[in-house]
């Protein structure tokens, strides 16, 4: 009974496997990445709560790019939860999107590391660590690891949020955030961020661990700190 147990589980990954064989062309086949990819984000090990977010964004009109308008438009609620469950589960990409880029430049790292981990209290930025956790690898059940992203995936997607392309359940936090970041900081964080590589064993904080200083609508029990 156990054997055949383990092998109706397989059989429903593999066939699971094979019905996201289109996610698989940009994001891998476990959603870790594509080789020599430089814009698709990896999947991997982040929140299940954030995919779903995701999907659904895009197929009900708060995010607008073609190719995943185009697969997720006849999704329900319950398939867009198998497949955020599923990449959830995977172990996470551990390495730097831009491994083997010349080094950041001294003056480039020292004010991204100030963005990333303290903001900017002259603008009232804050942190990037504040919501997406010390390690930059997430908090559940909703915020997304920053780390080893590409380059230009993060460029594009603050620059979707400032023009309104990219939106959140309201009050959408990431909007105000982008606004008060400036192109070149944009650049800055970005580059920052693509240069990191997180570890293999580096999973999303847990929820509750942080009080992420930003009302957000993904994240009901966020509060605006005095």
């Amino acid at each position: 009974m156990l054997a055949f147990g383990a092998v109706q589980a397989q059989t429903a990954d593999e066939d699971l496997r094979e019905r996201l064989a289109a996610c698989a062309a940009c994001h891998g086949e476990r959603g870790d990445g594509v080789a020599g990819s430089t814009y698709y984000p990896h999947l991997a090990g982040k929140p299940a709560g954030y995919l779903v977010e995701q999907l659904q964004a895009f197929r009900d009109g708060r995010r607008h790019y073609w190719q995943m308008v185009w697969l997720t438009q006849y999704m329900d609620d319950a398939y867009i939860a198998e497949i955020a469950a599923y990449y959830a589960a995977q172990p996470p990409h551990t390495q730097a999107a831009d491994i083997g880029a010349p080094a950041l430049p001294a003056a480039v790292r020292e004010r991204a590391e100030q963005l990333v981990r303290h903001g900017d209290p002259q603008t009232g930025l804050p942190a990037c660590a504040a919501c997406h956790g010390a390690m930059l690898t997430g908090l559940e059940p909703a915020v997304p690891a920053l780390v080893g992203l590409p380059q230009d995936y993060i460029v594009s997607q603050i620059g979707s949020w400032r023009d309104g392309t990219r939106r959140s359940k309201a009050p959408d936090c990431m909007a105000k955030i982008a606004a008060k970041l400036t192109p070149a900081d944009i650049r800055l964080v970005a580059q920052y961020l693509s240069h990191q590589s997180p570890g293999a064993h580096d999973r999303p904080a847990a929820a509750g661990s942080l009080l992420p200083p930003l009302a957000c609508g993904d994240l009901p029990y966020a509060q605006v700190t005095p």
